[in-house]
């Protein structure tokens, strides 16, 4: 009867393939949402880890309210004078300040450089006190130093046949204008952030592009030795004004990640949504293909009782024949 199962499949090829599109696609749809989902949620995982992993301690900006109509609300910055602050505690053995904003890098051709989505992102550096806080690590030149120098991502210079000593245009909301090229950079050992482009700049030039003179957008710090980060984080929060907050590192990438998986969690019940309609329709589609394939086997299923088949023999031939397509294309899809 296994014999008799597999030739029946191989026999109506053209409807066993159809029959096993349907649950390929079905199946793939499914997995293809999770093995998205999983790989962006790791991948910024994975950033957020880099961003912090020499600190013991970040602070940010606070939202002192967020609006009804909105899910978000814009990080303030804080005063730069904080950090001058937190230097001075004696459980603090490094302190390194940062802005960041909105840059969007323009080609030779005049053009924005797209970045498909990945954003245009603008950092800032302070080589002498980052402490090996800064996730970024120069592959070629210097950092910048000064109101007209910058350094990109190395990924948008190998694209874009960009070079230490070249210049680029730089769109901001003060408008555009063009630095000189010092430094080529990766963020931690991968050339880029997915499609992302990054311009970085020292922390004055930083101020000044993006309105935030004698602010700072963040700052991480680093407790000296058996100093728990716990303990410096309440000797620090009695310091800050009512626009800054500080967490441990830990804390602050776990919130980084818990709002990548809010987010990532409505992207991924909507999409699974469409792949069980495809399971759902997939589903009827084999019933009534089997159902159509049963009634026009009679006169088999018929000759198979003649020359011994019983009725459970019968039936466990037409369950075998399902089990191995069902089986095939899920493994495909």
């Amino acid at each position: 009867m296994t014999a008799v199962s597999l030739k029946g499949l191989w026999g109506r090829k053209l409807r066993t393939a159809l029959t096993a599109l349907a649950i390929v696609l079905g199946v793939s749809m499914i997995s293809g949402t999770y093995v998205l989902t999983d790989t962006i949620t790791a991948a910024f995982t994975n950033i957020v880890d880099h961003s912090f992993q020499n600190s013991d301690a970040v602070i940010s900006g606070k939202v002192a309210f967020k609006n009804d109509n909105s899910d978000t609300a814009e990080t303030p910055a804080f005063p730069a004078s904080v950090l001058v602050k937190v230097r001075q505690l004696p459980d603090v053995a490094a302190a390194s300040g940062e802005v960041g904003g909105e840059a969007q890098l323009i080609g030779r051709d005049g053009k924005v450089i797209s970045t498909g989505g990945g954003g245009s992102i603008a950092s800032s550096v302070d080589p002498p006190n980052d402490a090996g806080f800064n996730p970024l690590k120069l592959a070629q030149g210097r950092w910048p130093v000064g109101a007209r120098q910058i350094a990109i991502d190395k990924h948008t210079a190998d694209t874009k046949q960009f070079a230490v000593g070249d210049t680029i245009g730089v769109a901001t909301d003060q408008g555009a204008r063009r630095f000189e090229i010092t430094g080529i950079a990766t963020y931690a050992e991968s050339s880029s952030i997915g499609s992302a482009t990054i311009a970085i700049f020292d922390i004055p030039t930083a101020q000044k592009l993006f309105s935030k003179v004698g602010k700072l957008d963040g700052i991480q710090l680093a407790a000296k030795d058996g100093v728990a980060p716990e303990k410096l984080v309440s000797e620090i929060r009695p310091l800050l004004p009512p626009t800054a907050k500080v967490k441990t590192s830990a804390a602050e990438t776990q919130e980084a990640v818990d709002d990548v998986n809010s987010s990532l969690g409505m992207i991924q019940k909507f999409l699974l949504g469409f792949a069980g309609i495809a399971l759902f329709v997939g589903a009827f589609v084999i019933a009534n293909t089997l159902s159509i394939t049963i009634a026009q086997r009679v006169r088999e299923f018929a000759t198979l009782r003649t020359i011994g088949g019983s009725r459970r023999q019968v039936l466990r031939a037409v369950m075998l024949e399902a089990f191995v397509v069902g089986a095939a294309a899920s493994i495909v899809g």
